[in-house]
C-alpha cells in the first residue's frame, strides 16, 4: 500500500510540474491555437503506452541516481529559464517514474520523444532554427516560381513574385506548427512501426517531412496571394492551411512507415 501511495504522489507531482513548466514562459500564448495542442502529447502517451500493468519489483539504485540527476537538471532549467532543459529533464523523470511504477511494454521507450515534444520549447527557445527554417523555405520557393517562369526575387525571407510581396514570417512558414507536426509524426510512427531501428530512421526523417509540408503551405499561400490578394492569403485561409500541413505530415509519415516497415503479408491459401 505504501508503494501505491508513493506512485500516486509522484505521478501527481509530475502532473503539477508539467503545468508549472507550461506556465513558466507565456511566450507560447502569442499563438495558442498552434502551440496549445502540443499538450495532447500527454494523453497520447497514455494511449500509446497501454496496457499499464503495475510493476512489483523495486527500482534499481542506478534509477534512483538518474532521478536525482533529472531533478537537479529540472532545478537548473527553472533557474536559468531554459524551457528545453525543463522539458528534457521532466521527460526523463516521467520515464523513470513509468519504469518504476509499471511493467515493461514493447515500444514504451519511444514515449520519451512524444513527451519531450509535448512542451513548446522549440518555438520559445530556438528562434534561430526558425530563421533557418524560413530562409531555406524562401530560397526553395523562389526557385520553384522561377521554374514556373514567374519573375521572383528574394531578400532574406521576403519574396516578390510578379510584383506581389510575400513575407515569409514565422506564422506563414508554419514555424509555430512545426513542433505539432513533429509530435504528430512521432505519435503516428510509434503506433505504426514495429522495428526499433526503423523507428530511429523515421525520427531522423520526420523533420524533413515537416519541412516539406510547410514548404507546401508557403507555396499554397503564395499562390493564393498571386491569384487573389495578399490580404486573402493572410485571412481565414491562412489558418486553414495549417490543417493542410498537419494532414500532409500524417500522409507522408504513413507512406514512409509503410516503406520502412511494411505490414506482414496475409496469405490467402487454405491449409
Amino acid at each position: 500500500m505504501k508503494r501505491v501511495r508513493q506512485i500516486q504522489l509522484s505521478g501527481l507531482l509530475l502532473a503539477l510540474t508539467a503545468v508549472a513548466i507550461w506556465l513558466r514562459d507565456p511566450l507560447w500564448m502569442m499563438a495558442p491555437a498552434d502551440t496549445l495542442p502540443l499538450a495532447l502529447g500527454l494523453p497520447l502517451t497514455y494511449f500509446l503506452g497501454y496496457p499499464w500493468h503495475s510493476a512489483k519489483n523495486s527500482a534499481p539504485r542506478s534509477l534512483h541516481l538518474l532521478a536525482v540527476g533529472g531533478g537537479i537538471a529540472l532545478g537548473v532549467g527553472w533557474v536559468i529559464g531554459s524551457l528545453t532543459l525543463l522539458a528534457a529533464s521532466w521527460t526523463l523523470l516521467a520515464m523513470i517514474w513509468a519504469h518504476w511504477s509499471f511493467a515493461r511494454q514493447a515500444r514504451r521507450g519511444r514515449l520519451f520523444w512524444l513527451l519531450l515534444l509535448s512542451f513548446p520549447w522549440l518555438v520559445v527557445d530556438w528562434p534561430v532554427i526558425g530563421w533557418v527554417f524560413r530562409l531555406s523555405s524562401a530560397t526553395v520557393a523562389e526557385q520553384v516560381f522561377k521554374l514556373l517562369e514567374l519573375p521572383a526575387q528574394r531578400d532574406g525571407t521576403h519574396l516578390v513574385i510578379m510584383s506581389v510581396p510575400v513575407e515569409i514570417e514565422a506564422s506563414c512558414a508554419g514555424w509555430n506548427l512545426l513542433q505539432l507536426a513533429l509530435l504528430s509524426g512521432v505519435a503516428f510512427g510509434t503506433y505504426e512501426i514495429r522495428s526499433a531501428s526503423r523507428f530511429t530512421i523515421l525520427l531522423c526523417l520526420i523533420p524533413a517531412i515537416a519541412w516539406l509540408a510547410n514548404l507546401l503551405r508557403i507555396l499554397i499561400l503564395s499562390g493564393i496571394a498571386l491569384s487573389y490578394d495578399a490580404q486573402v492569403a493572410s485571412g481565414a485561409i491562412h489558418g486553414l492551411t495549417g490543417l493542410v500541413v498537419l494532414g500532409a505530415v500524417l500522409a507522408m509519415t504513413k507512406g514512409l512507415c509503410r516503406l520502412l516497415d511494411p505490414p506482414p503479408a496475409i496469405s490467402s491459401r487454405i491449409v
